[in-house]
């Protein structure tokens, strides 16, 4: 009876002893770590170029950058990145101001279970802005380019005319915009034409007094602010002067008088092109 009963309690004593064995390893299992979340948004680089109207729209992220920044919850950081994908609803022919959306698409289901991370972050939108844009008004032009322009122009006109030119004042300029509707029978989509007073000395000692716009087209504004002339330049507007001298007849390129001038560079383009002036003598 006394061996009996010894046993029996040793019998027992072992039933739970193995209970606690098996149940150990289900308690263990039930305290993993819980997962970190993650944003990889501000690792995600949207960049924009080509010309307004026509732009383009790419996107990078930093896999490298990002898994640094995981925390140590995260298990494997390098294939955590891996997971993380996306793309934007629009990339092509875009303006400066449009929005472009990155749609995510990230495998959350790996993230979590091999991972211990939940990625789930929100799409995010961004502002189109820094394409080139053809330039369409006089205040686009900056002082520093504008002074280039108009010394080139200086330069055109002396090789032009040659020595008789004694001095030329800028008096402004015209800013010549193509219409929409005219886009296929023109090309050029603008014309500057940086308008002077001219002074000439004429061979029999007497001066000449003339007005010439000096031109330069398809301009394009940079994204950073700066202008640049991509098509002709140098090229003058269209006018004649004959001038006598010692028996000689002289040719000069421009105009009698500034109002002249302004007929042939805002009356002239009319309806194809879109006419802004700042010329004046005061």
């Amino acid at each position: 009876m006394i061996s009996t009963a010894r046993h029996g309690r040793t019998f027992f004593s072992g039933l739970r002893a193995a209970a606690l064995t098996l149940a150990l390893p289900l308690v263990l299992t039930g305290c993993g770590t819980k997962p970190v979340e993650v944003d990889p948004t501000a690792y995600l680089t949207v960049e924009f170029a080509g010309m307004s109207g026509e732009g383009t729209a790419s996107w990078t992220f930093d896999s490298d950058g990002f898994a640094a920044a995981c925390d140590d919850g995260v298990k494997d950081v390098a294939g955590l990145a891996a997971c993380v994908d996306g793309s934007l609803d629009v990339a092509e022919g875009l303006s400066n101001g449009d929005t472009v959306t990155f749609h995510w698409n990230c495998d959350a289901d790996t993230a979590e279970k091999e991972h211990n991370a939940i990625l789930a972050p929100t799409d995010t939108t961004f502002t189109v802005e820094g394409l080139d844009e053809w330039v369409t008004a006089l205040d686009q032009i900056g002082q520093e380019d504008w002074n280039a322009l108009v010394a080139d122009g200086k330069t055109a006109l002396s090789q032009r005319e040659g020595d008789s030119i004694t001095g030329a004042d800028c008096l402004g300029g015209y800013m010549l915009v193509r219409q929409d509707f005219s886009s296929e029978m023109v090309e050029t989509h603008n014309i500057l034409y940086v308008a002077y007073k001219v002074q000439a000395q004429l061979p029999d000692g007497t001066s000449l007094t003339y007005y010439v716009g000096i031109g330069f087209s398809d301009l394009v504004l940079h994204g950073d602010g700066s202008v640049e002339v991509t098509g002709d330049r140098g090229f003058a507007a269209y006018g004649n002067i004959d001038v006598l001298a010692n028996g000689e007849y002289y040719n000069f390129t421009g105009f009698e008088t500034l109002e002249d001038m302004n007929t042939e560079c805002i009356n002239g383009y009319e309806g194809m092109y879109s006419v802004e002036s700042n010329v004046s003598e005061a």
